[in-house]
């Protein structure tokens, strides 16, 4: 063995030495001061861990009262589009407001406004040998995923789908447009 190894090794079972001597060290419990007597000390405890817990409690109060004056959250991660009109379905359907009789046919065509409809994108797939698709329509302000027979807006129903168009149904006035991709 040459003297770099063995020093080497000294040096290692040193450093282990104080490692393990400073360890042990803080597991020592350290002793109560001679001139406070135990019994002073365990009232100063209780105090400052009753002092500790009461400021505690006045944080979760604060919290509880935070909470219960906190607005609603109308937010529905399951819907796109404008929150104010969400905010006001959701408004008339707690209130539970009756519905208003539906006007005829022919009025709601002088009073409707144009609805306007376009053709985002298509969607394909396959059950068994037939051919599904989907349209991707954006209908006044929403991304709406229309399939055959589907209603679009209360003013429109998708009758065909083809490959790059869909042809959709005014309900009010029984016409029809087509809705072509860009």
């Amino acid at each position: 063995m040459n003297a770099s190894r063995t020093a080497a090794i000294v040096v290692g079972v040193n450093l282990i030495a104080v490692w393990v001597a400073a360890a042990a060290g803080g597991l020592v419990a350290q002793p109560v001061p001679a001139s406070v007597p135990a019994g002073v000390a365990a009232d100063q405890a209780v105090e400052e861990a009753s002092s500790l817990l009461t400021a505690a409690a006045g944080r979760l109060e604060a919290l509880a009262r935070r909470r219960e004056t906190a607005v609603p959250v109308a937010r529905n991660p399951f819907h796109f589009g404008g929150t104010a009109a969400l905010a006001a379905r959701n408004a008339a359907a707690s209130s539970g407001a009756a519905r208003p009789a539906e006007p005829d046919p022919g009025e709601a065509a002088a009073q409707a406004p144009a609805f306007d409809v376009v053709l985002q994108g298509m969607a394909e797939s396959r059950d068994g040998d037939t051919v599904v698709r989907t349209a991707i329509l954006k209908a006044g302000g929403e991304l709406v995923l229309a399939t055959v027979g589907m209603a679009i807006g209360g003013r429109f129903q998708v009758v065909a789908i083809a490959a790059d168009s869909v042809e959709l149904e005014d309900l009010v006035d029984h016409s029809r447009r087509t809705c072509r991709m860009k």
